[in-house]
C-alpha cells in the first residue's frame, strides 16, 4: 500500500489554485491507494481573528473563501474524474483511492465563529466546504486517524491543557511523546525522525510542511514563511506496523514545474 500526504494547503481567494491541478496530476501518475490531507485545506481568511478590524481585513467575504476551497477540490479531483470517466465508458476498472481529510484549525474557524456569534449557527458550517461531497472521509479537528499503524492528525496535543506538541525538532518530539508513528501538519515545517521499538519495529515522527501558494502571506504568519517547506509526501510500501520501504518528499516547485 502507498499513501500520499497533502499538508496544509490554505486555499484562499487572493491566491490561484493551479497547484491543486499539479498535485492531482501527480496523484494520477503515482496512484496511491490512500490520500490523507492534514487539514487547513481551506484558509477562510474572512473568519480570521488575527487582523479583524484592520485595513487589511477589508473586502474579505466568507462566500469567496468557500468558493476558493471548492474550486481547489475541483482542480485536484479533475484528473481522477477524467480518468475514471474514460475507464467507465470502456467498462474498465476504475481507480478509486480512499481519501481522508483531518480538519485543521482554519476549518475550525467556522466552529469558533458560530460559538462567538450564535446567530450564525445554521447559516455557516464546515459542510459548506463540501469535503464529504468530494469523497473525503472527514476526521474532526484535534482528532486522529490511524492507517497501517501510522496516526495522522492536523496536530497532536499533550498535557492536561491539551496544547499542541511543539519543538524545533518536531519529528523527534512526536515519536518520543506518542510512542508510535505519527504525522501532522500545522507548523508548515518539514521535520522527520525515526526510532526503534524494543521489538525491533521502526517508527517515525513527521511534521509534513505545507502546500500553500508560494506567495501566501497573511498577518498571522508574516516574516516566518521563508522557513516553510512546501510540497507533498509519498509513503511507499507500508508494512502495516507503522513503517514504509520508501519516503518521498516532493517539493511544490517540482510539482508546478513537471505537472502543469
Amino acid at each position: 500500500m502507498n499513501l500520499l500526504i497533502i499538508p496544509d494547503a490554505h486555499a484562499a481567494p487572493d491566491y490561484d489554485n493551479e497547484r491543486f491541478t499539479a498535485v492531482g496530476q501527480y496523484l494520477m501518475r503515482e496512484r496511491p491507494e490512500y490520500v490523507v490531507c492534514l487539514g487547513d485545506w481551506a484558509d477562510l481568511p474572512s473568519l480570521s481573528s488575527y487582523d479583524r478590524g484592520t485595513k487589511g481585513f477589508e473586502g474579505r467575504r466568507y462566500r469567496k473563501d468557500v468558493i476558493s476551497a471548492v474550486e481547489a477540490q475541483e482542480k485536484f479531483f479533475a484528473p481522477l474524474r477524467k480518468f475514471n470517466d474514460r475507464r467507465r465508458k470502456n467498462k474498465d476498472k476504475q481507480y478509486r483511492p480512499k481519501f481522508y481529510m483531518c480538519l485543521g484549525n482554519h476549518e475550525d474557524r467556522i466552529t469558533r465563529a458560530t460559538n462567538s456569534a450564535p446567530e450564525l449557527d445554521g447559516a455557516i458550517s464546515v459542510d459548506d466546504l463540501q469535503y464529504k461531497q468530494f469523497g473525503w472521509g472527514v476526521v474532526g479537528f484535534k482528532q486522529s486517524i490511524t492507517l497501517f499503524g501510522i496516526t495522522f492528525s492536523h496536530y497532536f496535543t499533550s498535557g492536561i491543557a491539551g496544547r499542541p506538541i511543539s519543538s524545533v525538532h518536531l519529528g523527534h518530539t512526536l515519536v518520543s511523546k506518542l510512542h508510535c508513528s505519527a504525522v501532522q501538519g500545522h507548523t508548515h515545517l518539514y521535520n522527520h525522525a525515526e526510532q526503534t521499538r524494543p521489538d525491533g519495529q521502526k517508527i517515525f515522527g513527521l511534521s509534513a510542511g505545507c502546500f500553500s501558494h508560494p506567495d501566501y502571506s497573511e498577518n498571522w504568519c508574516q516574516d516566518t514563511e521563508h522557513q516553510w517547506w512546501r510540497g507533498v509526501i509519498m509513503l511507499k510500501e507500508l508494512d502495516g506496523e507503522g513503517y514504509y520501504d520508501e519516503i518521498v518528499a516532493v517539493t511544490q516547485r517540482k510539482l508546478l514545474r513537471d505537472y502543469l
